[in-house]
């Protein structure tokens, strides 16, 4: 659809492909398909921060209780224990003066779970039970520094200088050891369900968050992998003067702050800047391969959020040799701009991110276009013959090429949105009724995506009952047996010979083994019927009930708890022809007297429940309960291979 004579070709700068860096300054992300940023501040650039982790880590003074607005807040220098019951704006002491029977001492660190809570001091752990108002035992261990409640009521505690971690139960009993393999100093320490650990150190102003226990090692973890896990606290900041929760109050969120003594604080601490404020990186010599190439266009796929900005300059040469005046640099907030340069076959570019500290840019791929290539290659030479006006031709009709360009992504991408793998699974209903599908609310998107697939097959064979078995195996995972009427319908015939074999067919049928159709059986005639013994038909022509009777009815029958009895009966509603009539039937009722039943579906193989003398339903010996096993021990259910007594080896059930 475009007019450019022959595809351009172009080169990227990603991290798949590679950034080609010759030197970087406060970015990161080289190798991250995310893409670059700016740097963390301090010796972590990577991160992640202190601040993103308090969530999940609080400070050593603060623990999350239970429930929503229950918070303990530890007062080291008043050797106090606070607690927050209720979304107000106080804490009260855990216990009045007076009335504390082990008071904190020199209190380092608090954490709670659940109705527990551990106090850690400068020479033991004081366990506590009914938040605070039963004190369970106190852990004596040297240099403790955290102390995280358990499962199993068990309490692990760190101590300084060590990541090894110390198990105990409530009451001090010392249970073991548990070795992490993590390197640095533990900062935080939490466990979650399942019996995990998570850990976070410091190693040498590197955060690492570690996951383990003591039936699986410990591995380093992300971010995601810890939120996915434990939910987040309520706390957002803290600073040297106090801290704030962000809860739910009355009338929507709100943010309440504290001083570290409990008291109500008016001003929200100041956010400390994440990242550093700028950062830049130049890339090597790009060849093109092109001798006097002429570069075409530079396009940056980036976020610019505000208080951000991205800043791109270029450099063309034939060789390694330009001056700084050279560069050429595009517009403030411009992320796609044409070359502005000299032929030369090599490039060079430079990438300067800035930002306020509170946010980054991110810039996840850069794309080069070379040699120049527009439709105004496609003007008569008049059009070209002033220098000029020709540069000015090719940037005007470039615009329309840009736009051109991407109507053909979108007329190449459009195949994609035909794909059940993969759209997005709110345009799977859109796409079923471009294939006259319709989907039950009930249906996960799994089974959707199943179902479009398969719609071409189940098409071309619908009303078969191969197509129906797949549609219902695809929907409720469970092939079912359909039974057709007709084939049931074994009227005979007499031969010329009884109990010959005619040629080309099978067996000779014999009286006795199949049932003679009886004309004054399949409906009343007057004269030939005794009352009773045949229906009452005002339709059809009595001559053809031996070909019509059991015709077009089938029947689906699945195990019982397979499938919903009625989303499957409207499922083959949908996919039965219109000239049959299908019933469904679910397992679960047992033996039906008088109709047919089938194996796996209305009969279940199971052994005799075990006798038991006296109650209500007492068994007769002799007669329905075996007291001991015989000399070939207990029997179970029907065995392949052996004589097995109905009522004995099996029930009706």
């Amino acid at each position: 659809m475009t007019c450019a004579p022959h595809p351009a070709t172009f080169r990227l700068l990603d991290a798949y492909v590679g950034w080609d860096q010759q030197e970087a300054h406060g970015l990161v992300g080289f190798d991250d398909p995310a893409g670059l940023r700016l740097a963390y501040r301090g010796t972590a650039p990577e991160g992640p921060t202190r601040d993103q982790l308090l969530p999940w880590f609080p400070d050593p003074r603060l623990a999350p209780g239970c429930g929503p607005c229950a918070w303990y807040l530890l007062v080291p220098d008043e050797r106090r224990l606070l607690r927050r019951d209720v979304c107000g704006d106080a804490f009260t002491p855990v216990r009045p003066p007076g009335c504390d029977p082990a008071p904190p001492r020199e209190p380092v660190s608090v954490a709670a779970r659940g109705h527990r809570l551990a106090v850690v001091e400068s020479d033991r752990v004081l366990v506590w039970r009914r938040e605070g108002e039963q004190l369970a035992g106190v852990i004596r261990v040297e240099r403790p520094r955290w102390a995280a409640p358990g499962p199993d009521d068990e309490v692990l505690v760190a101590c300084r200088g060590s990541t090894l971690l110390r198990r105990f139960d409530s009451t001090g009993g010392f249970r073991g050891v548990l070795r992490t393999g993590a390197r640095g100093e533990v900062i935080g320490l939490r466990t979650g369900p399942g019996q995990t650990v998570w850990l976070l150190t410091d190693d040498g102003g590197r955060l690492r968050i570690h996951r383990g226990g003591r039936r699986r090692p410990f591995r380093t973890a992300t971010v995601a992998e810890l939120a996915a896990a434990l939910p987040p606290s309520a706390l957002t900041s803290a600073d040297e003067d106090g801290f704030c929760l962000g809860e739910k109050g009355p009338d929507g969120p709100r943010t309440t702050c504290f001083t570290w003594r409990g008291l109500p604080r008016d001003a929200a601490p100041r956010a400390a800047d994440a990242y550093v404020t700028s950062g830049s990186y130049v890339t090597t010599l790009i060849d093109s391969g092109i001798s006097r190439c002429r570069w075409h266009r530079v396009r940056v796929d980036a976020d610019v959020p505000a208080g951000t900005a991205v800043a791109v300059g270029i450099v063309v040469s034939e060789d390694d040799r330009y001056d700084e005046s050279d560069w050429q640099a595009s517009a403030p907030g411009v992320t796609d701009f044409l070359v502005d340069q000299p032929p030369g076959r090599f490039l060079r570019l430079r990438l300067r991110l800035s930002g306020d500290g509170g946010a980054t840019p991110v810039v996840r791929r850069i794309r080069l276009d070379f040699p120049r290539v527009t439709s105004a290659d496609l003007l008569p030479p008049a059009f070209r013959q002033d220098p000029a006006a020709d540069d000015f031709t090719e940037r005007f009709l470039s615009l329309f090429d840009a736009t051109l360009a991407e109507v053909d992504r979108v007329i190449e991408r459009y195949p994609a949105l035909l794909d059940p793998a993969g759209v997005p699974d709110r345009v799977l209903p859109w796409l079923a009724g471009l294939l006259g599908l319709s989907f039950e609310a009930g249906w996960d998107p799994a089974t959707r995506r199943a179902l479009l697939a398969a719609a071409p097959e189940l098409y071309r064979r619908r009303g078969t009952p191969g197509a129906l078995r797949e549609a219902v195996r695809i929907v409720f995972g469970v092939a079912p047996v359909i039974d057709e009427s007709a084939a049931d319908r074994r009227w005979a015939r007499l031969r010329e010979a009884v109990g010959g074999t005619p040629a080309g067919s099978g067996q000779a049928e014999e009286l006795g083994s199949v049932r003679l159709f009886g004309r004054s059986a399949s409906r009343f005639r007057l004269g030939g019927s005794a009352l009773g013994s045949a229906p009452l038909r005002a339709f059809g022509t009595p001559d053809s009930d031996p070909y019509t009777a059991h015709a077009h009815r089938f029947r689906v029958l699945l195990p019982a708890g397979s499938a919903d009895g009625a989303a499957l009966r409207r499922l083959v509603e949908r996919q039965a022809p219109a000239h049959t009539v299908g019933s469904v039937r679910t397992g679960g009722a047992g033996f039906v007297v008088g109709a047919r039943s089938t194996v796996g579906v209305d009969t279940a193989f199971v052994p005799l429940p075990a006798p038991v003398l006296g109650g209500e339903r007492p068994v007769r010996l002799n007669r329905d309960g075996v007291l001991r096993p015989g000399p070939r021990g207990p029997r179970r259910g029907v065995g392949v291979g052996v004589v097995s007594a109905v009522g004995v080896h099996t029930r009706v059930s």
